[in-house]
């Protein structure tokens, strides 16, 4: 019974409870209603990881890998509604749009937008790869309903498990061989912090494999010496999270592509971390039956 007192505590205990079930699927209708609620910074938070991810869609298929224009940018009209004749893009020809592709001239810096029948026209692409376009774009809406749907259902940034996650950073900067840490990661994840929405589930996991990964490390590494104290580091950390002003540059698109490259492998490591963290919660489930949290 004496033992049991002084047993430590499970790291992640006491964490509220968060969906890991994946993503969720939003009809065009939920998809307006939800986004309508959002507040302007959480607005643009959604748009930037949607012109992203269409990005490292086209950089990865290398679409325009022979053309004269590189692609530039996608802009996304959530208020599109035909019922309401409601717009606010347009592709070159003057017909309204819910998607604006935006491409950029190789060698004279001239822009051009264009919907998706007059981008692929443009491109002289097979009916196929003109359907596998649409698709990517189909595929970018489906990624981010899930925070769309965590949203909706009152889900907010998880600032318990970020607080456990800055207390394992601090211990992993106590340790002379630290554990190597996603830094791409973290800089996603905070920028969700910074607007108040939840994150996506598979992030949480990740987040959650780093925080075991170092407390195992640290019950079994050498410490230093000196370390600053948790507020100092914390302080410093978040500093070191915030967009810092730069001047904004043009990379070759060869640059570019390995970029999207490296990002995929990111994607993929994630992904294996997910699948790994649902059999293990598989596994606890069988053998603790009835408990809440994760630990």
């Amino acid at each position: 019974m004496e033992q049991s007192k002084h047993r430590p505590k499970p790291i992640l205990e006491g964490l509220r409870p968060y969906p890991i079930e994946g993503r969720k699927t939003l009809t065009v209708k939920n998809r307006q209603e939800i986004y309508q609620r959002l507040t302007k910074p959480q607005r643009e938070l959604i748009e930037k990881h949607k012109k992203y991810k269409m990005g490292s869609f086209f950089l990865e298929k290398q679409y325009l890998k022979a053309e004269e224009w590189d692609f530039h940018t996608l802009n996304v009209d959530e208020n599109y509604n035909q019922k309401l004749k409601k717009y606010h893009l347009y592709c070159q020809c003057g017909k309204p749009v819910k998607y604006q592709f935006v491409l950029k001239s190789k060698t004279t810096n001239e822009k051009i937008h264009l919907g998706i029948t007059h981008f692929t026209d443009h491109l002289g692409v097979t009916p196929a790869v003109a359907s596998e376009i649409k698709k990517g774009l189909n595929q970018v809406d489906l990624a981010l309903d899930e925070i769309l749907w965590l949203k909706d259902r009152r889900y907010f940034f998880p600032q318990d498990l970020w607080q456990k996650y800055l207390i394992a950073l601090h211990k992993n900067e106590r340790l002379v061989h630290p554990v190597p840490v996603n830094l791409v990661l973290t800089q996603r994840v905070w920028a969700f912090f910074e607007v108040d929405m939840p994150i996506f589930v598979a992030d949480y996991l990740a987040i959650i494999q780093d925080i075991r990964a170092i407390d195992k490390a640290f019950q079994k590494g050498t410490k230093k010496q000196a370390i600053q104290n948790f507020e100092t580091f914390k302080n410093h950390f978040v500093q070191q999270l915030q967009p810092k002003s730069v001047a904004k540059k043009e990379y070759l698109p060869e640059t570019k592509t390995l970029f999207a490259q490296f990002m995929q492998l990111e994607e993929e490591k994630i992904a294996q971390v997910w699948l790994e963290l649902q059999q293990l919660m598989v596994q606890n489930q069988e053998k603790n039956k009835g408990g809440d949290s994760i630990a």
